[in-house]
């Protein structure tokens, strides 16, 4: 007996020695979580200049943030349209859902993103409905782009800073809503414009741009400003038509189509002033150059339209929130947080509105002169005091 308890002792040991030094099994490495974004762009309708740029910037913000995906969804020109499409990006289980364009649009989106429970981050439209949904109880929307306020903000320390004998405003019909709220905060700012006047869209009116670029060109003189509120591709045919008619004076354009300056350089549109949510020159994080650099890079085409940028930097800080505090408390971490983007820092007030005009977060202006864009706002970055036509 005494031999049997000495060979299986002898057994178990060398069991044990045996399982000891048996090579670890490889553990398999686990893929990334990624939070799942949705996306709403135009891909057709009037504002699909607009939504080529919107999806290139979600496609590089992806690629920079390395823990997103995307599924995107084209939300057309219309408030049904782009219902259609968030409730095709709620099938699909995202977490959180970016863009669309109009505001009759993103009033729609928040609605549903609320009862939808999903968090939806207003990348383009500035109606003061979006905030208003917020103090009411949606807690589930933010906006990233610039409130209707703050556009009007812009024009008018465009208008301080070149002091015009006279401004004129020239809206673009499509946009009207968007265009007055700016033109009130403008009015209240600086003061009342010569002639407020909109063109219709082509599809409605071939020849309305025409016949409000000349209007205009007859009146304006030489140290005169023409606020231009439209983003789209019919504001660089109106500005075409305007200077063709002889009209003088600096235009300043909300931004998007006459933003870029390969298309500014085309056209040779000197004194042309912009706005722009960030430029190339203007250096606010370590991802402005970089965003400028690689969209270039990857896309072949400059990278300063407002709903790309603020698609991108939408994209970012979702990615910035999940990594924080995860998809469970993508609210608290957003409301609370504040977050890297190619335009600044941002952080949201109680409305869930972005801090535009904060030391951290302001939009540019710029002016193409002399072949080149020279930045005339904000002070920290301008290169150049904005410059009248001889």
């Amino acid at each position: 007996m005494k031999d049997f308890r000495v060979v299986f002792s002898l057994i178990l040991l060398t069991v044990f020695i045996l399982g000891c030094t048996q090579p670890a099994q490889p553990t398999q490495p686990q893929p990334e979580e990624k939070i799942k974004v949705g996306v709403l762009i135009p891909e057709t309708g009037l504002y699909s200049s607009a939504g080529v740029a919107m999806k290139n910037a979600a496609e590089l913000a992806a690629e920079h943030a390395g823990n997103v995906e995307l599924v995107f969804a084209d939300c057309g020109d219309s408030p049904e349209k782009a219902k259609t499409a968030f409730e095709y990006l709620v099938s699909q289980k995202v977490d959180a859902v970016v863009g669309a364009y109009s505001s009759p649009q993103a009033m729609v989106v928040a609605d549903a993103a609320g009862e939808n429970k999903v968090v939806y981050l207003v990348s383009v439209a500035s109606t003061g409905v979006i905030e208003k949904k917020v103090t009411e109880g949606n807690r589930y929307v933010f906006r990233t782009a610039y409130n209707t306020t703050y556009w009007g903000v812009l024009a008018a320390e465009f208008l301080s800073l070149s002091k015009p004998d006279k401004y004129y405003f020239v809206g673009y019909d499509p946009l009207k809503t968007f265009n007055q709220g700016m033109l009130a905060k403008i009015n209240e700012l600086y003061g009342e414009p010569e002639l407020e006047v909109y063109y219709k869209s082509p599809s409605v009116s071939p020849d309305d741009y025409k016949n409000v670029a000349k209007q205009i060109a007859e009146r304006a003189g030489e140290r005169d400003a023409i606020i231009l509120g439209d983003p789209g591709g019919v504001s660089i045919n109106f500005l075409k038509e305007y200077r063709a008619n002889g009209g003088k004076g600096i235009i300043y354009s909300v931004g998007g189509a006459l933003a870029l300056p390969a298309t500014l350089k085309k056209l040779n549109a000197g004194y042309t002033a912009f706005q722009a949510a960030a430029l190339e020159e203007t250096e606010k994080t370590d991802l402005t150059a970089k965003y400028f650099a690689d969209y270039k890079a990857k896309f072949g085409e400059d990278a300063n339209n407002y709903a790309g940028l603020l698609t991108y930097d939408s994209i970012m800080i979702l990615s910035q929130a999940f990594e924080k505090g995860g998809k469970e408390k993508l609210i608290e971490t957003l409301e609370s947080g504040s977050f890297k983007g190619a335009a600044g820092i941002y952080r949201f007030n109680e409305n869930h509105q972005a801090l535009w005009g904060s030391e951290e977060l302001k939009g540019t202006i710029g002016e193409f002169v002399n072949g080149k864009v020279e930045v005339v706002y904000p002070p920290e970055f301008a290169t150049s005091q904005v410059v009248w036509p001889e």
